[in-house]
């Protein structure tokens, strides 16, 4: 099936040269190679794939990860971690204003565990107030839409969505780990 289309591919390639007047082995010459049919029935085929366009992917240089970068159309860039009860784990590139839920929806979204009244912001560097982390009830927002816990966030921020203190699945693990145990002790008792 594939030999088939790399077949079809080749002859149309081949048509087209011959309809606009090209010879496959003028364009070979150019291009360095001695036959275009003989690199296409070959079997060895370059891959080549184009690179999709991410703007907030940030450059493809080596970046300082506690500073402000732009794109290439000027947007103003940022790194932040997101660690926790979230879907991807890890850094993200984000622009300069985002909001938490945006940062929650790159980040896969939240887990069911997910304690979201005690969200932590960690800054790399405290703020001149000497504060270096802040807790941030984001369940407020996710029922009435209210963001007025929310901070600006700045470049290198570690966002820590910690897990219930208590929560089904955990209960369910605890079970799975007592239940055996309290049936061989019921097995041995009647005995």
């Amino acid at each position: 099936m594939r030999f088939t289309k790399i077949l079809t591919v080749a002859l149309l390639s081949l048509q087209c040269m011959a309809f606009f007047g090209m010879s496959g082995k003028a364009e070979a010459a150019q291009y360095g190679t001695s036959d275009i049919s003989a690199q296409l029935f070959s079997g060895e085929q370059q891959q080549t794939t184009r690179q999709v366009y991410n703007p907030l992917a940030g450059p493809q240089y080596p970046i300082i990860q506690d500073s402000y970068f732009t794109d290439d159309y000027g947007n103003i860039l940022m790194i932040v971690n997101v660690l926790g009860e979230v879907n991807k784990q890890g850094q993200l590139v984000v622009r300069e204003n985002v909001d938490f839920a945006t940062i929650l929806a790159l980040a896969g979204g939240i887990k069911q565990e997910a304690n979201l009244k005690k969200v932590v912001v960690a800054r790399q560097n405290p703020e001149k107030n000497g504060i270096q982390a802040y807790t941030i009830d984001i369940k407020k927002y996710y029922k009435h839409g209210d963001r007025s816990s929310f901070i600006a966030l700045k470049p290198n921020d570690t966002i820590i969505i910690p897990e219930k203190a208590i929560s089904l699945t955990k209960i369910a693990r605890v079970m799975s780990i007592i239940y055996p145990w309290v049936s061989i002790y019921n097995i041995i008792q009647s005995n």
